[in-house]
Formats: C-alpha cells, structure tokens, sequence
C-alpha cells in the first residue's frame, strides 16, 4: 500500500512538471540599434510566444536607467496543420537617462523573463556633416577610417538620412562604384537623434564595397530624390468643399516642394596584395575561422566502414564566393568520399559572413594507427596587417577490425575447400607415431560424416535465408524501386557530367537498394557483385583514388548500365553464396 501511494506522489509530481512546462513561455528581447548617441531613442522589442497568456511584461526594471517613451503591441494567431501558434511583441520606446556602456536588465514576462541585453550610448559629436543645421541633410562615412583598403577587402559604407520635416516620398541613388561590387545589407533602419539641439528623424542604411583592383576607388555622391510634405490648408469652396466637409476632413495637404540632395564623394587607396604573403589563396579578413565536427576528438575507427566528417570554413568580410574549396589531404590507408561543398552569404546588417561546408566520409583500407593530416587555410588579418592560419590539428586514430577483417585481403577461400584442406593438412601431416592410440578408420569416417552434416545444415540454412531475403525484397518492392529509380537518375547525371564522385555515390545508393542487407561498401566490392559492368566499376575506382590526376568519361559506364543496372544471372551455385559479405550491414550515412 505504502509503495502505490509512493508511485502515486512520483505520478503526481512528474504531471505538475510537465504542466508547469507547457505552460512555460517562450520569451526573447533585442534591440533596433546596439549603438546610439545621447539623446537619441532605441526601440526595445520583446516576443512571446504567448502560450502561458501573462499579460503584459514588466517594464518598472527599466526606470532606473531609461525613460519609457511609449509602448505598443501586436500578436499574431498562425494555425499550421491544425496547430496553433500565438505570438505577441512589443515594441518599447526608450530613451537612456546616462552615456557609456547600459545594461538593460532580464524584464519578467509572465513564468519567463528575457535575457540582458548591453546598449551603447556615446556623447553627441560637436559638429556633425556640413548641411547639419538644414531641415534635410545626408551623411555618409566608411570603415576602414582611414581611407586605406586591402583589394577585395569589404568597406562598410553607412548612409544616413536627417530630416526634421516631414517627407511624402523619397528614393536614393546609388553608391554606383566601378571596379567593385557593391552589396546592400539589410534593411534600413529608422530612429531618432537630436543634431545641434534640433530633434530628427534618421533613415539609416548600410552597404558593402568590395574593391576588385588596387588603385584609387571612387565611390560617387548618392543622390536623393523625394519630395517634402506640403502644409495643411482649409478647402475651397464649392461642391468639393462640401464633401470633404461630410467626409470629416476640414484640412488638405498641398504637393509638397521636390527636393534633390547629394552627398559628399569619398576617394580610397585600395592595396594590392603584400609580396610578402605566401598563402595559396588571399583571404583579407577580420576573422577567419575552421569548424569542426570532430570538435571533442575523432569517433572509433574501423576497417571498411565509412565515418562522416564536417568543415566549416567562415570567414568575416568575405562573401562565399571569395572563399576556397576546403583542401583535403587524404591520409595513408583511408579513402575520402567528400560531398559537394555548400556556400552560404549571410549578414548581420554591417558586415557579410561567407562560409563553406565540406562533408567528407572517411573509408580505412587498413588496420592499425593512421595519422588524418591537419587542415590549414592562410589569410591576411586586415586588423594587425599580418598573414595568419586558421588549422585544424591532425589526428591519430587506432583502426579496429571490421567485421570482415582486413579490408585489402584477398577473398577468402570456399568453406568446403577450406574445411578439407584443414582435414587433410590434419591427417597427411600428422606424424604416424604420434597419431591418437585406439583412433580407428571407423572414428575417422563417423567424424568425416558429422563434418558433412555440419556443412549441409550450415548450407541449408543459408539457402533458407537467402529464400526470406528475397521474399523481404518483394514485400518492400515499391520503396526499393524508388530507390533503384533515384539511383539510376542520379548516375546519368553524373556520367553526363563526367563527375567521378557523384557517380561512385549513386552506385552506391543503388547498391544499398538492391541488397540492403548485404550491401557492399565501396566500389571495389560492387564489382565482385554478379553485376553488369564490373570492368567499368573498377575503372571508376581506379580513376577515383589512384595515385595522379585521372580524367573520368562517364559515358562507357552509362552504356552498361542504361538498361536499369540489371544483375548477370549466373547458372550453378556460386562461389561465394555461402560467404559473409566483405562489408555486411553496410548503410548509406
């Protein structure tokens, strides 16, 4: 009794656990501008996913440190597959009470609270941007400072808007630059600021200059183009005066005065690439970066079995283009299968972000202790103005035995042969003297008997289940066909395209397909498969990780296997049906 009112208290408590988590909100704060000057205004943002229904968050943290200048919400009900989704943000007007570095502390939302976030407030400069004291003005600046770039280093170019009228239309453009690409980042960003005492409104947006030679670079002024609003003035009178007046509009707008402003040009000294760097490919960056997914050390080894690796080259001011294929060495007694690298550009509205991801599988060939080379990429820090490497250390590894041994043995011998060999090595090379005393011919040939037994139920037992194996195949033939069809599409593209390693995949997809229990695992042991085109695999493999450079023409391979990768029907039983497979279990990773 005592124990089912234990297991009753333990029920209860783990329900009120998983309650209380339900209920749990998810919240998240941050902020419209991380910088600002004194005076000026940021916007708090806070979102909830609502599910705890809280209420409102508490804003009495933020007193001490800010003025809240107003507050207003929004939430969004979103039904998905049946599913329902609550979110509500607020967006929160503040205006910091001191300068330097401010914290805006964890604001309670319900169960949750969000996490602290840092502003930084510096002193409104003297004098800003000549025009500063006009009711519409632009302001444009660079990063680097100084004027001074590496070539094909990214320029932050931030364009300002000020205006303390109010605007009915406006567009700019450019920066038009020749000899660069020009990206914009982002979207524009809009706030408040207070300039020589005059309170304005500031839209903010950033580019990316990307110099393609060395040399002087221009980047022109930025035109504006817009038209202010007109002032309020009461209508005339007439039938038009008349419906505005029931329509509840007593004042119209005039068409504003067009306007056209421009900015100031700025002129860079863009550098070549120093003499002195010898990295193979010229990378100027704040930060490059390689990742690895083998961050907490490489996992076990073992021989014939395939294991998975990830890089991640980033690189900061760099857009993917600019960035290398990750370089591979392969290691003494492994073969690498790499993946066709992802690119990937993003931006956190100032800077871009290039990476590129690189998946490798790793095949030993043999056992023992292999050393996997380091991965080095050189690049030139625009920040100390120096050459510098991002490395991935090289790793040792301890290759276990596979589940077939070694992985470059030759097959092994046929189990009647063998077994009979082993007989007769035991009788001819025994001693006669030293031959077991009462051991008649009776003995041997009843122990030669139960040796055939052993072998005929070991091969009927193979037979039986060769017999469910493809009886499973007919079960699942739908799944297997798509497979097989997926395999074939993607080994005609390959073989069109001459590409080695996408061919040798889709082999193996197809092989995984059509023996998914006893699948081989790499092209070598396809080959031995009674299957059309062994002669072709092999040259694949050849062509594949042979010493030297070898150029592959897929179209010898896909003549053979054009009608399907259909299987040789072979008469009589084969030489290896009793066999274990060299890879057995093998699965596509």
């Amino acid at each position: 009794m005592v124990s089912i009112m234990k297991f009753g208290n333990y029920f209860a408590l783990l329900l009120l656990l998983l309650v209380s988590q339900s209920l749990w909100a998810d919240v998240a704060a941050t902020l419209s501008r991380n910088t600002i000057y004194a005076d000026d205004t940021v916007t708090l943002i806070i979102e909830s996913d609502d599910r705890n229904q809280s209420g409102e968050p508490d804003l009495a943290v933020l007193q001490q440190n800010f003025e809240v200048l107003g507050t207003r919400n929004s939430k969004q009900v979103q039904i998905v597959n049946g599913r329902r989704t609550d979110r509500q943000q607020w967006h929160i007007e503040l205006a910091p009470k001191n300068t330097g570095t401010v914290t805006i502390p964890a604001i309670p939302v319900g169960n949750a609270a969000t996490t602290p976030l840092q502003l930084t407030v510096k002193e409104q400069p003297t004098a800003v941007a000549a025009g500063s004291d006009q009711p519409i003005f632009i302001k444009v600046s660079i990063e680097p400072a100084d004027a001074t770039a590496w070539v094909q280093q990214q320029i932050q170019y931030t364009l300002q808007l000020y205006f303390r009228e109010s605007l009915a239309e406006g567009s700019f453009d450019g920066p038009n630059v020749e000899n660069a690409l020009v990206e914009r980042l982002g979207e524009d960003r809009r706030y408040e600021t207070t300039v020589n005492g005059e309170q304005y409104q500031v839209i903010e947006r950033h580019h990316a200059i990307f110099p393609e030679q060395s040399g002087k670079l221009v980047i022109p002024a930025v035109v504006f183009n817009g038209r202010m609003a007109g002032a309020l003035r009461k209508p005339s009178t007439g039938m038009g005066s008349m419906l505005e007046r029931f329509m509840g509009n007593n004042l119209v707008r005039t068409p504003g005065k067009r306007i056209r402003l421009r900015s100031k040009e700025i002129i860079l000294n863009v550098r070549a690439r120093p003499a002195s760097y010898d990295g193979q490919y010229w990378l100027p960056s704040e930060q490059v970066v390689l990742r690895d997914s083998w961050a907490e050390g490489p996992p076990e080894f073992h021989a014939g079995e395939p294991v998975t690796r990830t890089i991640t080259l980033e690189a900061k001011g760099l857009e993917s283009s600019h960035l290398p294929d990750i370089s591979l060495p392969e290691p003494t007694g492994m073969r690498i299968y790499p993946e066709k690298p992802e690119h990937t550009t993003r931006t956190d509205g100032e800077w871009v972000y290039g990476s590129t991801k690189q998946a490798v599988a790793y095949v030993p060939t043999a056992m023992g202790r292999i050393t996997i080379p380091e991965i080095k990429v050189d690049w030139w820090d625009t920040d100390k103005q120096q050459q510098r490497s991002a490395v991935l250390p090289a790793w040792e590894v301890n290759v276990l035995p596979g589940d077939a041994g070694l992985v470059e043995a030759l097959p092994p011998p046929d189990p009647v042969d063998a077994t009979a060999r082993e007989a007769v090595t035991k009788v001819t090379d025994a001693p006669p003297a030293e031959e077991p005393r009462g051991v008649s011919s009776l003995q041997w040939s009843l122990l030669l008997a139960g040796l055939a037994a052993v072998l005929l139920l070991l091969l009927l037992f193979l037979q039986r289940r060769k017999q469910q194996h493809s009886a499973a195949a007919e079960i699942h033939m739908p799944a297997g066909k798509q497979q097989l069809k997926a395999a074939e599409t993607l080994l005609a593209q390959a073989c069109q395209d001459n590409d080695p390693q996408t061919a040798a995949r889709a082999l193996l997809q197809w092989a995984a397909a059509k023996w998914p229990d006893d699948a081989p695992r790499n092209l070598g042991s396809l080959a031995q498969q009674p299957v059309t085109g062994g002669k072709e695999i092999r040259e694949l493999d050849q062509a594949l990780y042979a010493t030297g450079s070898q150029h592959w023409q897929g179209a010898a391979l896909w003549q053979v296997f054009r009608q399907g990768l259909e299987p040789v029907v072979t008469e009589g039983p084969a030489r290896q049906d009793g066999l274990s497979p060299l890879y057995p279990d093998w699965k596509v990773r």
